[in-house]
């Protein structure tokens, strides 16, 4: 169990990481437009990671 935990470490930090990302851009955006703009940006960021 202890390997598993070691292995999954580095996709629980992305996770977060990215899950702080999207939350504060979430809180920076207020109308329609600019939401589907940040999703583009978020979407490439996302399949760069991978």
């Amino acid at each position: 169990m202890t390997e598993f935990e070691a292995s999954a470490e580095p996709l629980q930090d992305w996770l977060n990481s990215t899950e702080v990302r999207v939350q504060e851009s979430s809180a920076r955006l207020h109308d329609l437009p600019a939401k589907k703009q940040e999703l583009s940006k978020l979407q490439v960021f996302w399949i760069r990671e991978l």
